[in-house]
Order: structure tokens, then C-alpha cells, then sequence
């Protein structure tokens, strides 16, 4: 098969100096379906649902934890992997996870991990502007799937091929990766997954469907941290950035919920100050890594750092560094944040 390639261009030798875009905002302009996302990714959205549908009435029992069972390491190739370690690089790794990791994303069948580090970098250079491609200040819907389906913002447009990934272009596993991607996807995402339930005697059909609910999961749980942690929840670090803590959200993405944390010290393998892991598996799994000697050169920020900011400017919600903290934080966060200031708090 022949390699894969994007369709967004090199890092230019000299970036233009780009107007600087303050958050929240979004402008008026006018988005447009794109011509050959809209159709494909609309298709996959709604053939998704009944995919979905079919799987939890028709699968048998083994095949549907088999599939639930599998977001797993498909979360941790996201959390873990594309988004920590190659679009933070806030650890280092050595051959055998790099390539354990690189399977678990491509299982998610999310494009290559250069498209998707290029864009997330480009995200937290213009967080909640019209030079990020999921800008939450559009709305929930445009934030969490219609990014994805319309046309790009000109802002988006300009920049992201600025955006330095240099480093995964030299990385030849990542090359790799991204140079077969379509091969490597086939064979990861559909045809070992779905072979797998026959085995127990799982019909291909049912398999099949099952496989496609797996990748649904997958897919929706990433995007909620585009939707839901910036428009729901609390910002107990720093209320004047952008990201929301929603303690529910980081549990089932096994850790990428605190996602405050994440806009303030993004560097942070941790992407949370928490040393209560039950809900930061992505974490838990990194030092894993480096006790066996895999992982290493983890990347934190110092308590004193973290407490400083919590004190100075969070929204008066954190309960680690505020003794005898009133202000709770719901499980289920209720608190939405839409054009906040710097003086808004939570009263909740």
C-alpha cells in the first residue's frame, strides 16, 4: 500500500509573526461544511450509532467486555501517548513502550500522530480562539464533533503549518507511523479486533459492530476534553486560563479531566497536581513505565509552584490546598464557565 500522507504542509523555515489572540473569543465567521470530511465523518458518526445499537442487542456477552475491556488501551495511547508524551514530550520513553503506545493509539483510528500533535500543540498556542481548531467559545457542538466536520477558521489555517512537530518527523517510529498509517489503521483498528471475538465463536457481523462501539467510545471520551473540560466545571488553579477540572470527566478518560491543571502546566506528565491516582490511570501507567525502566525523565511541577498559583489565582474550590475548604467539588460538576473573568469565583 502506498504511504500515507496528510494533507497539511511541512513546518516553514521562518514563522510570519501572527497577531496575538486573546481568550475567550471567536469572531463572526461563517463556517462551512467541508466537502469530503462532512459527508465521511457525519457517515461514520451516524452508522457509529446504529453500529452501536446492533452491537449491545445482537454481541454476545464476552465480546461486548471484550470491546469495553479494549478502550483501555486505546485511552492510554491517547492520554498516555499522542497527548502527553508526543505532543507534551513531558517524559521520555525508550523503544519497546514507544511502539507499545504507537499500537495502542492507531487502534483508536484517529489519524496519524503527527496530524494529531500538530493540531493539539496549535491548541495550546491559541487555546479558546479562532486559532484553535476545536475553539470551545463556539459552543459545545462545533467544540466536542463539528471541528471536525466544517471547513478550518483562516486563523487555523495560517498557523498550523507553522506549528514545529519537527521532533515526531525525525522520530522514526513515528515516521513510520505516519508514512503507513492507513495499512498500519486497517490492520490495528479493524481487522485484528474484530478477528479476535471469533475465537469464542463470535460472528464477524456482531464482531464487527462491536469494534465500531469500541472506537466510538474512544472517540467521544477525547472529545469531551475538547467540549466538556472547557465549558464545565471548576478551575481551582488558575481561573483566568482556560480548561475545567471535572473529577467525573477525568475517571473515565482514565485521567485527562483535570484539565485546569493541564492549561496552567502543561508540561506536567501528570496533567493533574492530584496524588489521589483513582482517577488519573494515564498517570499511574507512566510510572509504571519508569519503574521497569521504560519510561523516564518524568516532568513535574513542584508543590510549592502548584500551591502558589492554587492561592493566588484558583477559583477558591481546590481541597488539597485549602485546609477546611467549604467549597466543594461536585463529582457530577454543575459549574459551567462561559466568558469568566478574572474575578469570577465559584460560590457553589
Amino acid at each position: 500500500m502506498a504511504p500515507h500522507v496528510e494533507n497539511e504542509a511541512r513546518l516553514e523555515e521562518e514563522a510570519p509573526r501572527f497577531e496575538k489572540l486573546v481568550a475567550p473569543s471567536a469572531d463572526s465567521f461563517k463556517f462551512r461544511p467541508d466537502p469530503i470530511e462532512y459527508p465521511i465523518m457525519m457517515a461514520y458518526f451516524l452508522y457509529g450509532m446504529y453500529a452501536s445499537f446492533i452491537a449491545l442487542t445482537t454481541a454476545k456477552c464476552t465480546t461486548l467486555l471484550f470491546a469495553f475491556l479494549m478502550v483501555i488501551p486505546g485511552m492510554l495511547g491517547l492520554g498516555a501517548g499522542v497527548h502527553r508524551l508526543w505532543s507534551h514530550r513531558s517524559y521520555k520513553v525508550k523503544a519497546p513502550l514507544e511502539i507499545m503506545l504507537t499500537i495502542f493509539y492507531v487502534m483508536c483510528n484517529q489519524r496519524s500522530i503527527i496530524t494529531w500533535a500538530r493540531r493539539h500543540r496549535l491548541h495550546h498556542q491559541c487555546s479558546d480562539t479562532d486559532g484553535d481548531p476545536h475553539n470551545a467559545q463556539r459552543g459545545f457542538w462545533f467544540s466536542h464533533y463539528g471541528w471536525m466536520v466544517m471547513e478550518q477558521h483562516p486563523e487555523v489555517k495560517k498557523r498550523l503549518k507553522h506549528v514545529d512537530v519537527s521532533d515526531l518527523f525525525n522520530n522514526p517510529i513515528i515516521k513510520f507511523q505516519h508514512d503507513y498509517y492507513v495499512a498500519l489503521a486497517i490492520l490495528l483498528s479493524y481487522v485484528i479486533p474484530v478477528y479476535i471475538p471469533t475465537l469464542w465463536g463470535e460472528s464477524l457481523y456482531a464482531s464487527f459492530m462491536a469494534n465500531l462501539l469500541r472506537k466510538h467510545i474512544c472517540l467521544h471520551l477525547i472529545c469531551s476534553i475538547n467540549s466538556v473540560a472547557h465549558l464545565v466545571g471548576y478551575k481551582p488553579i488558575d481561573r483566568t486560563v482556560v480548561g475545567t477540572q471535572t473529577q467525573f470527566l477525568a475517571s473515565v478518560t482514565v485521567g485527562e479531566g483535570f484539565h485546569n491543571y493541564h492549561h496552567t502546566f502543561p508540561y506536567d506528565y501528570r496533567s493533574s497536581e492530584f496524588g489521589d491516582y483513582k482517577y488519573n490511570l494515564s498517570a499511574m501507567f507512566i510510572e509504571l513505565m519508569a519503574k521497569i525502566g521504560w519510561a523516564y525523565d518524568l516532568k513535574v511541577t513542584s508543590e510549592e509552584v502548584i500551591k502558589n498559583r492554587v492561592l493566588k489565582k484558583g477559583d477558591g474550590t481546590d481541597q488539597y490546598y485549602i485546609p477546611n475548604n467549604p467549597k466543594k467539588q461536585k463529582f457530577f460538576t454543575t459549574q459551567f464557565y462561559k466568558n469568566f473573568t478574572t474575578d469570577d469565583t465559584n460560590d457553589d
